[in-house]
């Protein structure tokens, strides 16, 4: 069967189309030049919610914008807390434990306990500001 020469073919399976098909119906694949909006798109609503569950871990859900972000505040969560016995050590080692009063020795963990708050708030405050239109045309950003 032979289709006229205005006939759109599927460039994934080259099946004949009628003019206005938007997918392929033998494969479903989109016709060229049509992207669906809801493809690739994201959800404010999902992207705060995940915020105020999962803190700094809510940008991997829009990691390419945030990728920094999250590894910044990732390495000083997890890395802050090996450095204090390190300096602990360091200062005993060294002797130069003499005339340090209690409340600096729990300093840098009180200091990375409000990091983690602050960070936490940060996460929030980010995706809440951004627009739902920036969240709908995430892949074009």
């Amino acid at each position: 069967m032979s289709a006229p020469l205005t006939t759109k073919f599927c460039t994934a399976c080259a099946n004949p189309l009628i003019a206005t098909a938007v997918i392929c119906p033998k494969c479903g694949s989109p016709v060229n030049g049509y992207l669906p909006v809801a493809a690739g798109g994201k959800s404010k609503t999902t992207a705060v919610l995940l915020a105020v569950f999962l803190g700094t871990w809510s940008w991997l859900y829009t990691y390419r914008q945030n990728a920094t972000k999250f590894w910044v505040t990732t390495i000083i969560l997890f890395g802050a807390p090996f450095l204090v016995p390190i300096l602990n050590f360091i200062t005993y080692s060294t002797g130069n434990y003499r005339g340090v009063q209690g409340w600096m020795v729990a300093l840098p963990g009180l200091i990375w306990f409000a990091s983690i708050f602050a960070f936490w708030l940060w996460s929030i405050i980010d995706n809440a500001v951004k627009t739902d239109n920036w969240y709908r045309n995430y892949w074009n950003n």
